[in-house]
């Protein structure tokens, strides 16, 4: 799966899904911080199966519109806490998931 991370996330989590056997690539590795949401988006939808953001208002915005076939775009509404605890609680979230349950812009987990 191609995964893109929103700028919002750590950047320790880019390293844990790829050892989890992903293609992923974030914000930060991409250096595309302070991309507007609307060309965040654009790109994500080019080249991403699923991206993950920390933001409310994007994910919000995008329930309103149509859904894109093969992505989807996740809001994570883990509990913010020392990076490597997150990282692993997202790991295991992440692992446990059927992604057949959500739909783009939805809240995750």
């Amino acid at each position: 799966m191609k995964i893109l991370l929103d700028e919002n996330l750590p950047r320790k989590l880019v390293a844990a899904l790829r050892a989890e056997g992903h293609e992923v690539e974030s914000v930060h590795t991409l250096r595309k911080q302070g991309m507007d949401n609307g060309g965040l988006l654009r790109f994500a939808l080019a080249n991403f199966d699923l991206c993950f953001t920390r933001d409310f208002g994007f994910a919000h915005n995008l329930r309103q519109g149509s859904t894109p076939a093969g992505f989807k775009l996740l809001r994570v509404t883990m509990t913010q806490k020392p990076q490597n605890e997150f990282v692993a609680d997202f790991i295991s979230a992440f692992r446990a998931c059927d992604w057949t349950q959500f739909q783009h812009g939805d809240d995750w987990p």
